[in-house]
């Protein structure tokens, strides 16, 4: 498990729904056939992951290799401040084990990994927009 966090990603000015909010991602609009049950049970969302790449890639690791590990961190539930009496869910919700792409990008001298993970929730506080449903019609009888 490696410990990373996502960058922030400011809104569009040119959006409707535009504010001075900060938001850690984006809910993509493009289809994914090739993803089971894309846009019924799970959907695809853009990331940017500060993490220390520099220091893994010294021990050969790939960037998919770093962020299967920084998926693993993301899904651990936070502490609970009630004690054991609340179980606490992941703030970003359920990402899957392997992203669905990833490459590593700089900007301003600075290294960080852009990423498509797929996840379990259709709306998330924390991405900006929402997840696109996918209704297949069904032959009347």
């Amino acid at each position: 498990m490696i410990e990373c966090r996502l960058m922030p990603v400011p809104g569009s000015p040119w959006s409707p729904t535009y504010s001075n909010k900060i938001k850690y991602g984006l809910y993509s609009n493009s289809f994914y056939w090739s993803i089971p049950s894309f846009g019924r049970k799970c959907w695809v969302v853009v990331v940017n992951i500060d993490v220390d790449y520099e220091k893994h890639l010294e021990e050969d690791k790939t960037v998919e290799e770093v962020v299967v590990e920084c998926i693993e961190y993301l899904n651990t539930p936070p502490k609970s401040k009630y004690g054991k009496r609340r179980k606490r869910k992941p703030l970003y919700g359920l990402f899957h084990k392997k992203p669905y792409k990833a490459k590593l990008l700089e900007k301003n001298n600075k290294k960080y990994i852009q990423a498509l993970l797929i996840v379990d929730k259709k709306k998330n506080k924390h991405f900006w927009g929402e997840g696109e449903a996918i209704k297949i019609g069904h032959k009347k009888r």
